[in-house]
């Protein structure tokens, strides 16, 4: 994400003008953008290679460092590349990790590697975080479409997902390998006007 856009982003997620509607019954998260004072609090969520692998496959490896985390937020200077924030809650807890990913303005958008701190899990701060970041790209890229991939192993992340409106569209038998590990990649992906049918 260009680091002009960076200011109006974080004045978007700020207010309740925005294509969807807060989900009654989440807490209330703020998305700001990563930056490198949060690597080590990110570090220290994925405390081992199962957890790094089922939260981005192979996009970093294990052990996660600061040198992987650098080039990763250097890319996100990159036009339409991506676009990172940290979630915290109003009183100020560091909850969890969100990205917006491969964005083609006017045309869709990738949700990717969501992540809940573990202290934090199966409180709704999942879902609070995704819908922020659904409702901003929405907003801030026009696109008609968010996509997204995860193992369909991963139960708990699909019932999520289905919850904010994310649709299944087809299953990728072996489409990542982590590892010695093949993943089979279940996609789902939401619309514009499914967000603005359901109230979201």
């Amino acid at each position: 994400m260009p680091t002009t856009l960076a200011p109006f982003a974080e004045r978007t997620l700020l207010v309740e003008h925005t294509i969807m509607n807060e989900i009654a019954g989440l807490p209330e998260v703020v998305l700001r953008s990563f930056a490198r004072e949060d690597f080590g609090r990110l570090i220290s969520w994925l405390r081992s290679d199962a957890d790094l692998i089922e939260w981005c496959a192979a996009f970093f490896r294990y052990p996660l460092d600061d040198a992987q985390l650098d080039r990763y937020l250097e890319s996100s200077k990159q036009p339409n590349a991506r676009a990172i924030w940290a979630a915290e809650t109003s009183g100020g807890d560091q909850v969890g990790h969100v990205e917006i990913s491969q964005i083609w303005p006017h045309l869709s958008s990738r949700l990717s590697r969501v992540l809940v701190a573990p202290d934090w899990r199966r409180r709704g701060i999942g879902s609070a975080m995704i819908a922020k970041a659904l409702s901003f790209s929405f907003h801030e890229h026009h696109v008609n479409r968010i996509d997204l991939g995860v193992s369909a192993a991963n139960t708990i992340a699909i019932a999520c997902n289905e919850k904010l409106g994310f649709t299944h569209v087809g299953t990728w038998p072996g489409g990542l390998l982590a590892g010695a590990q093949e993943i089979d990649v279940y996609w789902m992906t939401v619309t514009r006007e499914k967000c603005r049918s359901s109230g979201r």
